[in-house]
């Protein structure tokens, strides 16, 4: 099997039997966006071209649907099987996936165990109280999540009211500096590792006028290769938000 999309990369990982893998997309190898890159460095890169997926003579491609429509009949073609898997945008979404994954492979054991692995974090680190506050996220280009996103499910989760929602925004958008200011929010979430090498895109995260908000704003440091797929590694997000807020 080959997975060609970095989430449905993280979920094989963690699903298929050994040897049961043998290719996985080159983004799971890099260690800024896959939590699984040690893992995954093991198993050959692969792009999105039907001669790199078809020199590793795979049963079964896995990848998402809407997506490389051109690829996926050439490799049935190929006389390939190919499964299209849906984008998980939410914790509920990524155990459908998982399941459907699972069954796939004929791993319907360790899917379920995963599943229930997850509701069990989420019990426990699901916040039972009051609002904690306000929480803003920031991404590179002053990009925010909104209503409807992950990174929105996952601060309501943990106690806060998302910034971005309560302004409107959708799935995804963009924030001015000023009115993240003006929302005087009680969290800020961003990546505290985004600008280790500088760059227009990410100087935000050194910006006066933000670092003068941490003097009102705790500010919790969440990497993205914890909230870009939704899945297992979205509760360390939750984790690091609550150590934030305690």
């Amino acid at each position: 099997m080959v997975t060609l999309n970095l989430c449905l990369d993280q979920m094989a990982l963690r699903l298929a039997a050994p040897d049961q893998l043998v290719g996985v997309s080159y983004l799971s190898q890099d260690p800024r966006l896959s939590v699984l890159a040690d893992r995954a460095a093991a198993l050959p890169p692969v792009r999105d071209s039907v001669e790199s997926i078809l020199i590793l003579r795979p049963d079964l491609v896995i990848l998402g649907q809407g997506s490389h429509a051109r690829l996926k009949r050439l490799l049935r073609d190929a006389g390939v099987r190919v499964l299209e898997l849906p984008w998980a945008t939410s914790i509920g979404e990524a155990e459908t996936v998982i399941e459907q994954m699972a069954a796939a492979l004929g791993r319907e054991d360790v899917g379920r165990s995963l599943i229930a692995g997850m509701r069990e974090q989420r019990r426990q680190l699901a916040w039972k109280g009051a609002p904690r506050g306000t929480a803003v996220y920031l991404e590179a280009n002053r990009g925010t999540s909104g209503k409807g996103s992950l990174m929105d499910e996952l601060l309501r989760l943990s106690g806060y009211r998302n910034l971005a929602s309560e302004l409107g925004i959708g799935s995804f958008g963009r924030l001015s500096l000023e009115t993240v200011l003006a929302g005087q929010p009680d969290l800020v979430v961003l990546d505290g590792t985004a600008n280790d090498n500088p760059a227009r895109a990410t100087e935000f995260v050194g910006h006066h006028a933000l670092l003068a908000l941490a003097g009102q704003a705790k500010l919790a440091s969440v990497p993205t290769k914890y909230s870009i797929c939704a899945g297992p590694d979205n509760f360390e997000t939750m984790r690091r938000l609550a150590e934030a807020g305690r």
